[in-house]
């Protein structure tokens, strides 16, 4: 498992490396205001790559004394990382656009911008792979194609009709980049907040309630995607030996653990007790 998450983050990055070089020599040999901003977000991407890969690398780390529970969530650093990232290729790219002076675009630009765009959407489909890191990743990749298409589009336009055209593609480049960002803060937030899956809770309430146990409290929170941890408190029917309630209630962590559910369960005694100072009928 974790080698495989290193590998398919790696194999991404290198991707993202690639695409990125092709769209640097396209604005350094063609000149376009739009490959320009395009290949901004290029370097972002290798750099939020290589955060990403280094915060899954230590997320996969056993438990230990400190992080008893495990490191899943160092992997929430790389999405992080990538935000931070972006952030500043969107304050770089905006004193490097300019005014919009009047500049010369060749058409070959569209050809370098597109031939990088391709190793992205190969990123995009490896990086997918990975449900932490891949996703925080995966975002960004997604909007680098995007990027990418308009600004095959735009340089093409703008050499073959004005430079105004190629000018507007770096613009709406950076307005969707500030849009990615805005999305992946919300994401992250959100799944660093306890959320859990919808349904997941009544789904593990109605494993005990088919044991005969009433459950009396429960919570769930998502550790990483796919994975949580929580506990409960559950009550046995009174002609249910504590000897058999404890084996039921092992077998039912054990088939939780197997969905990636780790759920701590208490067995209410004083329900227990109640039950034997009942008179018999």
């Amino acid at each position: 498992m974790r080698e495989r998450r290193l590998l398919v983050l790696g194999t991404a990055l290198t991707l993202i490396l690639v695409g990125g070089s092709v769209k640097i020599a396209g604005y350094l040999l063609f000149t376009s205001k739009a490959v320009l901003l395009d290949a901004i977000t290029c370097v972002a991407a290798a750099l939020g790559g290589f955060i990403v890969l280094l915060a899954t690398r230590a997320s996969l780390e056993p438990p230990d004394l400190d992080h008893p529970y495990g490191h899943e969530r160092i992997a929430y650093g790389g999405s992080i990382g990538v935000l931070v990232v972006y952030a500043l290729a969107a304050g770089l790219s905006i004193p490097l656009l300019g005014a919009p002076e009047p500049y010369d675009v060749d058409w070959r630009a569209s050809i370098t911008a597109l031939f990088g765009t391709a190793f992205y959407v190969l990123a995009i489909l490896v990086a997918r792979l990975d449900p932490v890191g891949g996703s925080a990743l995966g975002v960004f990749t997604v909007s680098e194609v995007l990027e990418g298409l308009i600004s095959v589009g735009a340089s093409y336009a703008g050499a073959t009709l004005s430079y105004i055209i190629d000018y507007a593609g770096g613009l709406v480049i950076l307005a969707y980049l500030l849009v990615s960002i805005v999305r992946e803060v919300r994401r992250t937030v959100r799944e660093l907040s306890d959320v859990v899956e919808k349904g997941l809770v009544d789904d593990v309430r109605r494993v005990f309630e088919e044991r005969r146990f009433k459950v009396k409290s429960l919570r769930v929170r998502m550790v990483v995607p796919g994975k949580y941890h929580g506990d409960a408190v559950v009550e046995a029917p009174c002609d249910m030996p504590l000897e058999v309630a404890n084996i039921l209630v092992d077998e039912i962590t054990d088939s939780l653990a197997r969905s990636r559910v780790d759920l701590t369960v208490h067995i209410d005694k004083m329900s227990l007790r109640e039950c034997t100072s009942r008179p018999r009928p």
